[in-house]
Order: structure tokens, then C-alpha cells, then sequence
């Protein structure tokens, strides 16, 4: 992967002529640094206010796409005028659309049984059991090392209780099971861009975690896909920026290039 910045004239030019900037942020790792505890993260201050300021210009459209439920993922965020998509997928409020993947009721049972039958890792230190409503989330990141086989081994076992419709997804210090069925970032990104077929747009998929690679598959020859962390990081992205304060500095010069490109216009 090469650095976003060390290319920047080609990425400016692309971001300046382009009628529909499509700006797809993940939240944790790429909008606020990664915390102890989900509960924990806040958007920043500094990148809530760029983002105000993206909102507001022609052409311009924002999609916040995540892990997290798309209740806390707005709680998080608090903005208008931007797009919000949950749950990898399972989840969105995009333009004009509400969508929410509805289970049949006897499959939202064995979800509860599922989240029962795991409350056993509570006593592991440092677990964070998280329902997020279509999905259970254990996150291990505040787990000492030792305790790693047990977890991957319980949620294995459990998943595999309920093969039939009931997967493990993994991402960043954190397991989940969720519905088995096709969705992922990718899919849900491709959903959105069928909404600008008949017009001209370029994507820009900013995310950190193993589950925005489906993303990265899906815009590696018609988008901007950009890891954050180290560029020495195994990923489908064709670029990196190292951290947080990165995605900052990338967002302002998206500002400054469209609010250009309006009083050019």
C-alpha cells in the first residue's frame, strides 16, 4: 500500500472533477480512536466539525458505516445530513431509505438463547458482552492472551449449536454471531451506489478493520480505498493513513477541494 498523501496531486484532481464525492467513514479506528470500551468512544470534536462542514457542499455525500447498532452509531455521531449505515449492513438510514433486516420471530429466540448460553464469558476478565439487536458482540480486547483459545472455542461451539442459521463474524478484538446470510460492508456499499448509476461519482472507503475488506474488494478498481494504520498491514486497500489524526487532515483537504470547486463553479 502506498501512503494517501504521497500521491495526493492524482487523489486531488480525481476528488476536484468528480460531480458525486461518496465518502464511506468507518466509526471506530477511522473516525475516533480505538477505546478500552466501545461505550467509551466519542466522535471528536474537530472531526464533527469537518464533517459539518462536508455535509453542507454540493455533491458531497457522507455515509457512516459500522459494527455498531445503527442506534448507537447515531448517538455517537449526533449529526444531520448524513448517512448511517448499522451493523454491517443489516441496518440503514440512507438516502431516504429506512432499512432494518427483520428476522422471523422464532430466530430472534434462538438469538436470546444464544446471548444466555454466553453469558458464561462474563466471568473471563475483561469481556464486554454487546446485543446490538441482530447480532451478539463479545469483545475481548481488554482479555489477557490466556483466556483467547477458551473464547474463540466457546463462541465456535455456540455458533455451531445453531449452524443452521447462525454464523461467526470476526473483526478487531471482537467476535460476533449473526445471522447466516450474505452481508457485509461490500454488499451494502453496492447497494448505495446503485442509487448514482445514472451519474458520475467516486467512492472513498476510509476503515480499519478486518470487516471493511469486503469494502475495499468492492472499490479496488472504481473507488479510493484507504486502510488506517500501518501501511504494512495485509489489506485489499490500495492506500493508508496511519491514525485518527490522518483522517482529519484528509478530510480538510476534501473540504478545501470541493468549497473550491463551488466558488470555481
Amino acid at each position: 500500500m502506498k501512503h494517501l498523501f504521497k500521491t495526493w496531486q492524482d487523489i486531488h484532481t480525481q476528488i476536484k472533477q468528480i460531480q458525486n464525492l461518496l465518502l464511506f467513514l468507518d466509526f471506530d479506528g477511522t473516525l475516533t480512536p480505538i477505546v478500552s470500551n466501545p461505550e467509551f468512544a466519542e466522535c471528536p470534536p474537530k472531526i464533527k466539525k469537518v464533517l459539518k462542514l462536508l455535509k453542507g457542499l454540493s455533491g458531497v455525500y457522507i455515509f457512516i458505516i459500522s459494527g455498531r447498532s445503527l442506534k448507537d452509531l447515531k448517538r455517537k455521531i449526533g449529526l444531520k445530513g448524513i448517512f448511517y449505515i448499522g451493523n454491517h449492513g443489516l441496518e440503514m438510514e440512507v438516502l431516504g431509505r429506512k432499512y432494518k433486516k427483520t428476522l422471523p420471530q422464532e430466530r430472534m429466540i434462538e438469538l436470546k438463547k444464544i446471548k444466555s448460553n454466553l453469558k458464561e464469558l462474563k466471568s473471563i476478565p475483561g469481556i464486554i458482552l454487546e446485543d446490538k439487536g441482530l447480532i451478539i458482540s463479545v469483545h475481548f480486547r481488554n482479555t489477557p492472551k490466556k483466556f483467547l483459545p477458551k473464547i474463540f472455542k466457546m463462541v465456535r461451539e455456540e455458533a455451531f449449536r445453531w449452524k443452521n442459521h447462525w454464523k461467526v463474524l470476526q473483526g478487531k478484538m471482537v467476535l460476533e454471531i449473526g445471522p447466516k446470510f450474505d452481508f457485509n460492508k461490500g454488499m451494502a456499499v453496492i447497494e448505495i451506489l446503485k442509487k448514482f448509476q445514472k451519474s458520475e461519482y467516486l467512492p472513498v472507503y476510509l476503515g480499519d478493520d478486518k470487516t471493511d475488506e469486503d469494502a475495499f474488494r468492492v472499490l479496488r478498481r472504481n473507488g479510493i480505498t484507504v486502510f488506517i494504520g500501518s501501511g504494512k498491514t495485509s489489506s485489499k486497500a490500495k492506500f493508508f493513513l496511519r491514525n485518527t489524526d490522518e483522517v482529519q487532515d484528509f478530510l480538510l483537504r476534501c473540504k478545501e477541494i470541493r468549497m473550491k470547486k463551488k466558488t470555481l463553479s
